[in-house]
This record gives C-alpha cells, sequence and structure tokens, in this order.
C-alpha cells in the first residue's frame, strides 16, 4: 500500500509506542491479577510479485519529487518504522528499553484490547515495568498510606505521553489504521472494528478519578487493596492508573482527550 507525507509517520510514531508501552508501565508488582496477552503469530505472507516501475511522464508534475511516496510495510515487517520513528523523536536514552520487542503493532493492539476490558497484561515485556518498588507508609497495623514517592516511578511515561502532538498521531493512526485492523482481526473478533476498540480504551481510562487526596491502603491478604470500596471497585487498570499518582494520570487523560477529539473527525470522514 502506497502512502505520502512520510515525515508524518515520524512526527508521531512514539504515542504509538507509548500506548504500547501503557499496559506495562501500569503494571505494579503488587498487582492482585494479570491476564496474559497472547500474540499471535504472525502468519507466512508471500512477497508480491515485482514489478517494472512505470517510465516518469515527462509531463508529470515536479512537485511530487518533494513529496515522495512512501511504501507502508506489511505488518510483521513494521517493527523497524516504529523503532526509527521513536529514536528520530525523543533523545531519552531510556526509550532504548522500549524498543527491545517485537511485534510492536501487534503488542498495541492487544494492549488496546485488554485495556478496553479494564485489564492489564505482564506478559510479554517485563522490561516495560516501572523501575523501583512499590512503597507505602503505614498509619497503623493494619492500614497504610500510598507513598507519594511511588509516583515518581511513572514520571518518564508521564513526560513521553505529554509530548506528543495529538494531531499527528490522530493521522498517523490514519495512515496505519488497516494495519491495526489486521492485527486486530488476528485476536479473533471476526469482522470487530479496531476503531471502536480503542475508543472504549481511551473511554475506560478517561474514566479514572483522578486523586490528590493520601490514598489509604488495607492488605488482607497478599497483596494491597484500596480501603475506599469505590477505589477498589475499579476495573484493574484503572486501579492501577490511580497508582501513577495524580499529575501523571491528568497528563494521560488529557492526551488521550486530545487525540480523541482530533482522530474522531478523520474516521467520520
Amino acid at each position: 500500500m502506497v502512502m505520502t507525507r512520510k515525515p508524518i509517520i515520524i512526527a508521531v510514531v512514539v504515542l504509538l509506542l507509548g500506548i504500547v508501552a501503557l499496559g506495562y508501565f501500569l503494571i505494579d508488582e503488587d498487582a492482585d491479577t494479570s491476564p496474559k496477552v497472547t500474540i499471535p503469530v504472525p502468519p507466512e505472507v508471500p512477497s508480491p510479485p515485482s514489478s517494472v516501475e512505470d517510465e516518469p511522464d515527462p509531463g508529470s508534475d515536479a512537485s511530487e519529487e518533494d513529496d515522495p511516496l512512501f511504501v507502508l510495510p506489511l505488518l510483521d515487517d513494521s517493527d523497524a518504522l516504529v523503532r526509527d520513528g521513536v529514536l528520530d523523536m525523543t533523545r531519552n536514552e531510556d526509550i532504548n528499553a522500549w524498543l527491545g520487542v517485537d511485534n510492536l503493532i501487534r503488542k498495541f493492539v492487544a494492549s488496546v484490547d485488554n485495556l478496553a476490558q479494564g485489564q492489564i497484561a505482564k506478559e510479554p515485556a517485563q522490561v516495560m515495568t516501572p523501575r523501583g518498588k512499590f512503597l507505602v507508609t503505614p498509619i497503623d497495623d493494619e492500614t497504610w498510606y500510598l507513598n507519594t514517592e511511588s509516583y515518581a516511578r511513572y514520571n518518564l511515561f508521564g513526560d513521553i505521553v505529554e509530548s506528543i502532538d495529538a494531531r499527528r498521531a490522530a493521522e498517523f493512526y490514519l495512515l496505519i489504521r488497516f494495519l491495526l485492523q489486521d492485527a486486530y482481526d488476528d485476536l479473533g473478533y471476526g469482522n470487530q472494528s479496531f476503531d471502536a476498540r480503542l475508543f472504549q480504551a481511551i473511554g475506560r481510562l478517561l474514566e479514572t478519578p483522578v486523586i490528590d487526596k493520601p490514598i489509604r491502603l488495607v492488605r488482607p491478604g497478599v497483596f494491597y487493596e484500596f480501603e475506599d470500596p469505590r477505589l477498589e471497585a475499579l476495573s484493574g487498570a484503572q486501579k492501577q492508573m490511580l497508582r501513577m499518582g495524580p499529575d501523571n494520570t491528568r497528563h494521560l487523560q488529557a492526551k488521550l482527550s486530545e487525540v480523541a477529539l482530533e482522530l474522531r473527525p478523520l474516521l467520520d470522514e
């Protein structure tokens, strides 16, 4: 498939990786459940037959040379595009740890699917989990505060998300839309729309409350739980978002809102 405006791809590819990383950045060692994502084995796709390019038309518009065509790669060959784009977009060397996994689009789609269901998956990229330990401050023998120093573990993710250009992110989504749908089809959903699944995931994350006051925890078993039953009743993904802290949650929700507002009109055209 032939696309134009390659700079758009380079400009917004960080968003793709950022959402891929979201599912893994939300993981905490004290999380109660951790459903696994199964990434389908990429099917063997025969190489398209080679063809002889047409001779340039002497009467064609010379301005086309200023906007060269870009051949969008096959789904199973798209990792290089993601990696190159990310390296061109950030000087943060920590981003290299995110680039060591394969099948990035497939993992993006699987992560979105899990987030839409309120779930988080630990597999298959543990390297993307936040650094440091989950910290608590004891109140008494039965209750604790979620230590706000734990929020700093997610600052890298928050900073990257905040830097994304929402308009270009929406345009990039359109460019790779059929690859995303192909990866979603491989999950076995038939003819269901990945666009709808994406908005479902975004909506669930936007519904997560932002908590500025100290969060109280209890520990009835191995894992910590929120003392407030309304918080404990949230989905797994939403509860883990609370552990990011209010600032990082606001950054994420603001960017997701911007992307959704930019993307919806483009999909309706």
